[in-house]
């Protein structure tokens, strides 16, 4: 008899701690977050140059993280030698990103006097806060 009543005991002790732990979970799900948006910079014609360039997120946001994308102009190519990403990191106040990176285009055959240290173009992407000044907070 002593047995039975343990069992039915820990087995409601066990249901128990099923639902409350079951329960946190869905309140943690509910809990507001902050929702991260994509932001694209225009394309700046030849800046892969190794200037620092800046894109900032819409007023009142912060930056989460930034990245960048590398392209050729129409009939041209990137060139053979990897890009030198200089710096990247987000602003002193982390309301942008700052992207410095060189790579240059492929020599053009056409055209014996064209320059071969074309740089290529660059495009900053960011990540920013959704109706959120400050992650987390």
């Amino acid at each position: 008899m002593f047995s039975r009543t343990l069992n039915r005991a820990a087995a409601a002790v066990g249901i128990s701690m099923l639902v409350v732990t079951a329960g946190g979970g869905a309140t943690a799900v509910a809990q507001t977050t902050v929702q991260p948006q994509a932001v694209q910079g225009g394309v700046v014609r030849g800046g892969a140059d190794g200037s620092p360039r800046t894109l900032m997120c819409p007023p009142e946001e912060n930056v989460l993280s930034g990245g960048f994308t590398l392209s050729a102009p129409e009939g041209r190519r990137l060139g053979a030698v990897p890009a030198d990403l200089v710096e990247s990191h987000p602003t002193v106040d982390a309301t942008g990103w700052v992207i410095a990176v060189r790579k240059g285009l492929a020599p053009d055959g056409r055209d014996r006097h064209a320059d071969h240290g074309d740089p290529a173009d660059l495009t900053i992407w960011l990540v920013c806060t959704q109706g959120e000044n400050t992650p987390g907070g």
